[in-house]
């Protein structure tokens, strides 16, 4: 019974993990009134930045902090509505000389369901990528997104150890990158491209849920604005009552093309329906 219960709490807690970076509630879809709510903050750096275009320039000093709410609200059984809002301050610094900009980010909506009994948790997702911003004022200035509407269908599959406490999944998806814009604004051509994301975790004394959490972006195609790259990063989410929980997460890019190799850190307070 104690594994068992290990287990599960550690099933309960896996979707809440490392949201600042990748927004995801793995397989296990939320039923009908249930919810889960965080407010977080999260702050990355890096030696690059890309441009309105989308073209890579190095050599230069880049930070970005974000505020974001992200929610997960069940609508059926085995059908939930799921949403991250980001507001962002981003910098570059080139010696002396400094540009900023400030406001809301790409926001995600999107839907899944698990509509298979197929004897471990499993769904189906599709999201949207929605940039609530315009371009920005100069070539210099950090750009809040790629401007433009990403379109994405993942399958979702998980499961867990009960004798060990272990809980674990993985998601893959094709992702189109379109060229719609809310302004009517030109974007690049960007390439469409496989996505994944991965994250195995540890229920540790019964209380605290530790993780490890990778995600990646392939394109298609070979180009020289299409960013591909692997991020790699731990996470904790540690209960302070039954309800409400304390979370941390934080991430490496090992690899990158056409984007920046920089590493965050984040850090937020997530509420979530009764047992």
């Amino acid at each position: 019974m104690r594994n068992v219960f290990r287990l599960s709490a550690a099933l309960l807690f896996c979707a809440a993990l490392l949201v600042s970076s990748t927004a995801s509630a793995g397989p296990w879809t939320k039923d009908t009134g249930e919810y889960y709510v965080k407010i977080g903050e999260s702050a990355y750096q890096a030696n690059a930045f890309r441009t309105p275009e989308g073209f890579l320039v190095t050599g230069v000093d880049y930070f970005s902090a974000t505020t974001y709410l992200y929610a997960e609200l069940g609508l059926l059984d085995g059908v939930h509505l799921q949403s991250y809002v980001p507001v962002m301050f981003a910098r570059n610094r080139f010696g002396t000389q400094s540009y900023s900009d400030f406001g809301p980010g790409d926001m995600n909506l999107a839907l899944q369901a698990s509509p298979l009994d197929l004897g471990v948790p499993t769904s189906l997702r599709l999201e949207a990528k929605l940039p609530l911003y315009g371009r920005p004022d100069g070539d210099l200035t950090p750009a809040r997104g790629d401007q433009q509407v990403d379109l994405t269908l993942w399958l979702s599959a998980g499961g867990g150890l009960h004798e060990l406490g272990i809980y674990f999944y993985a998601d893959i998806g094709y992702q189109h990158r379109s060229s719609w814009t809310f302004d009517g604004t030109e974007v690049g051509d960007f390439s469409d491209g496989f996505v994944y994301q991965a994250q195995v975790g540890y229920n540790l004394f019964d209380t605290a849920t530790v993780a490890l959490t990778s995600s990646a972006v392939f394109p298609l195609s070979d180009d020289l604005i299409s960013k591909s790259y692997l991020t790699v990063g731990p996470s904790i989410f540690f209960p302070i009552t039954e309800r409400i929980a304390l979370e941390a997460d934080g991430y490496l890019t090992p690899f990158s093309r056409n984007s920046a190799a920089g590493w965050a850190v984040g850090l937020g307070v997530s509420v979530r329906s009764p047992d």
